[in-house]
């Protein structure tokens, strides 16, 4: 029996709201190394999600390209470590960063919606109603991400309680799923010198590493302050040479046209309906006569 359509239709729904969230948890991550714990958890839990309705889609003989779109998530996640992996060696590639997680993710967010709502155009049933769902979802989370992004920052402060505590340096050796953390998490607490050579020359490489990104970090906010400062002072002389332009009549009567726009028909156009229509009294003459 396939899927029935109030299903599906939660499940569509249902997906949007997982993908808006993991937009808006995806820039609260940490730098690496300091992020791979965060990562990690975000992303065992964006695969263990169509994981779980795996049984059901197959049950249900769920559309594959409906199956596909539930690793979007994951996909999202796996495209940031990959920028973060690059970021350790060429700092530089925090740049691509800063544009990936811009408003909460917009760009990624968006292609998959994209996708989600070309998927719900294509399919027959309930199209409208799931169109209209995901618009709900999607538009204010849109107003929201350029709002926090212009002004209110909020992702900091989500950041800052979510992953800002001590309770990574707490999971250190301990067992989660069957799988046991490393005795020495990549954190910000265990950069510091120490005694073991090899552990030494890793923490050295590892502060080297995070020197160069706090520096191209530095770097990335001067050029945005610098862009909103250029920019600023681009609408100043724009508002000063429109003013300028109100208030001399001098300046404003040379700008006058040279020559006004005609408000009805042109000539040639008065003509034209004029021998069509002649032609046509013509025409239905020559049709009596004959």
């Amino acid at each position: 029996m396939p899927l029935k359509h109030a299903t599906e239709t939660f499940l569509v729904f249902l997906l949007g709201v997982v993908i808006l969230l993991t937009g808006l948890l995806l820039p609260t991550l940490p730098d690496l190394p300091a992020g791979a714990v965060p990562w990690a958890i975000l992303f065992a839990l964006s695969v263990l999600y169509p994981l779980s309705l795996f049984a059901l889609f197959r049950r249900r003989r769920a559309d594959h390209a409906f199956r596909l779109l539930h690793w979007f998530p994951a996909l999202m996640l796996l495209l940031w470590l990959a920028i973060e992996v690059v970021a350790l060696e060429l700092p530089r590639a925090l740049l691509a960063i800063g544009w990936y997680t811009w408003g909460w993710t917009l760009p990624a967010v968006t292609v998959a919606f994209i996708l989600l709502l070309s998927y719900c155009l294509q399919v027959v049933r309930r199209r409208v109603t799931r169109v209209m769902l995901l618009l709900l979802a999607f538009i204010p989370f849109v107003g929201g991400a350029l709002a926090s992004q212009q002004t209110t920052h909020w992702d900091r402060q989500l950041a800052s309680a979510l992953w800002g505590g001590d309770w990574l340096t707490q999971l250190e050796g301990k067992t989660i799923l069957g799988v046991r953390l490393a005795g020495r998490l990549p954190t910000q607490q265990n950069l510091s010198a120490s005694s073991d050579a090899g552990e030494e020359s890793w923490r050295e490489k590892l502060r080297q590493a995070e020197q160069r990104r706090r520096e191209a970090r530095e770097q990335r906010l001067a050029g945005s302050s610098s862009l909103s400062a250029s920019s600023l002072i681009a609408r100043v002389a724009s508002s000063q040479s429109s003013m300028r332009s109100i208030t001399d009549p001098a300046s404003s009567a040379k700008s006058k046209p040279t020559k006004l726009p005609s408000s009805g028909p042109e000539m040639g156009a008065f003509v034209f309906l004029m021998l069509a229509g002649y032609t046509s009294v013509l025409h239905g003459r020559a049709k009596k006569r004959s």
